[in-house]
């Protein structure tokens, strides 16, 4: 066998609509005694080279979250060697979802430091992306956040926070409630990284962010996903001094930015790890002032994280993030079900799943043997009408109060717990088409606005029975167009419990 060595360059694989130097993967090279030679970030169409002995046979495996990658063998002495995919485990429909799908996109605008609300944008905002048919490009400023919503079929809509210019499209998950549609960029280095970490990969993970290009201050251009992810790498390492240092680099916005909710969840972060409550407290109470969804799945973890980790967390904090992690999806980018993005929700009962205004109609099906393939409607033009949705519900004349149970526990655990299978019982009971909302770790609110009589009476009776008929901690309040009636069975105000079914039916038409 020769000593001698020479260099191959390793071919990343190819990833479509990827740019140049994007980080599509990671990958390493191993001798014949299993030893890593080299372990390096895959860069599209930027070759990485390796010396390797000439006539030794190498073996070259690596990850991806865009195509699967099998294991090569690599001869020393080869000019090129290619990361090979897998085209017999390439993405492809279940068999549940292998007939198309077809639904609806449309793009909302978020607020500014929680002056507005959201507000959908016309189609013609959600732009085809030039290098892919099968993508597109959520057009909008730095300034607002912006959120992708996906709905139609029997699927309760999501919404997905996404980076304004970045291609995106649609790729079916598995799930255990079945298969569910997750937006993802086409191709970006920071999502590569952020996938890594939620898959648990956190070899490739380090391997990924080595191609970071270094701090804001070193480089010219904006912050990327690619920063946010190493910086939410660092914390995953305990690395405060680094996060620290990345926070105070940046420069200072001249206003509103789309990732101030991930700067918030970083800064909160860093202040904790530090243990300094008087910073702590700061950096939450910025965070509340101008509040705002992080952009990543990261993000709401390290909120989320924080807020248990209190003793006595502020009510106002808990309103903030409760329901959103408890309406999240495991996604890289922050997704959640919502009937629009200011409102996650645990479920989205059908009267409020009909699209915002004019959306982009999509279709998702099967191509050949190698996948699916998203097919977008025709781009509308800027000149097509567009009329705003408040105008529209104007004309459909005022809606009617809703009826809604809050349940509100009590302080222990176990009330808690009791709170949950109360939940639980209500969704068995056959109110399918309301939802749960969990506002606080320690109160659930039902709609109860078009649930057919049946499933009213069975309602009725789990409260009367099972909760106020054990006397569990806490208190029912029963809200109807007329105004609130206090449900407590320790309460001297409160009715008899057998009066809650006439309750439920009182000032119906």
């Amino acid at each position: 066998m020769s000593s001698r060595t020479e260099r191959t360059a390793v071919l990343a694989p190819t990833v479509p609509a990827a740019s140049m130097g994007t980080v599509v993967g990671a990958a390493e090279i191993l001798d014949r005694r299993n030893r890593v030679l080299d372990r390096f970030p895959l860069r599209a169409d930027r070759p990485h080279t390796v010396e390797l002995r000439v006539g030794e046979r190498f073996l070259l495996r690596g990850w991806s979250p865009y195509v699967p990658l099998c294991r090569t063998l690599v001869t020393g002495g080869d000019p090129t060697a290619h990361v090979a995919t897998d085209a017999t485990l390439e993405t492809r429909p279940s068999d549940r979802g292998r007939r198309s799908t077809s639904g609806w996109l449309c793009l909302w605008q978020g607020p500014r430091s929680g002056v507005d609300g959201w507000v959908p944008l016309p189609p013609s905002a959600l732009r085809d992306a030039e290098a892919d048919a099968t993508a597109f490009v959520p057009i909008g400023t730095v300034e607002s956040p912006l959120a992708v919503q996906v709905g139609g079929g029997r699927r309760a809509p999501a919404c997905t926070l996404v980076a304004p210019g970045v291609p995106v499209t649609l790729d079916p998950v598995e799930g255990l409630a079945g298969t569910r549609l997750a937006l993802r960029p086409v191709a970006d280095s920071g999502y590569t990284l952020l996938e890594a970490m939620r898959r648990g990969e956190s070899l490739w993970a380090r391997t990924v962010a080595q191609a970071w290009p270094g701090p804001l201050a070193a480089r010219a251009g904006e912050s990327t996903l690619f920063d946010l992810a190493v910086a939410y790498l660092r914390c995953r390492q305990g690395d405060v001094d680094w996060v620290d240092d990345w926070l105070s680099s940046r420069p200072e916005p001249g206003g509103p930015q789309a990732d101030a909710g991930d700067i918030a969840a970083l800064s909160v972060w860093a202040a904790r790890r530090r243990g300094r409550r008087v910073s702590h407290e700061a950096a939450w109470g910025e965070a509340l002032d101008h509040w705002a969804f992080p952009l990543t799945g990261e993000g709401l973890d390290l909120l989320y994280e924080d807020l248990i980790r209190q003793p006595e967390p502020s009510r106002h904090i808990e309103e903030r993030v409760m329901p959103l992690m408890a309406a999240a999806h495991p996604s890289a980018l922050l997704t959640y079900t919502a009937p629009e993005p200011g409102e996650p929700r645990v479920s989205v009962r059908q009267g409020d799943r009909s699209p915002p205004g004019p959306v982009r109609s999509f279709r998702l099906g099967p191509q050949d043997d190698s996948g699916v393939r998203l097919t977008l409607q025709r781009s509308p033009t800027p000149a097509e009408s567009w009329e705003p949705p408040m105008m529209v519900a104007a004309q459909e004349g005022p809606r009617r109060t809703e009826y809604h149970l809050s349940v509100r526990c009590g302080p222990r655990r176990v009330d808690r717990d009791l709170m949950w299978e109360l939940a639980r019982l209500i969704m068995d009971a056959g109110v399918h088409d309301g939802e749960l909302r969990f506002t606080t770790p320690d109160q659930v609110v039902v709609p109860l606005t078009g649930v057919p009589d049946p499933a009213r009476d069975r309602l009725a009776r789990i409260v009367e029975e099972w909760w106020i008929g054990a006397h569990h901690v806490g208190t029912l309040t029963l809200t109807t167009p007329t105004g609130s009636v206090l449900l407590d069975h320790d309460s001297a105000d409160a009715p008899d419990p057998r009066a809650f079914a006439e309750l439920v039916h009182a000032d119906e038409d």
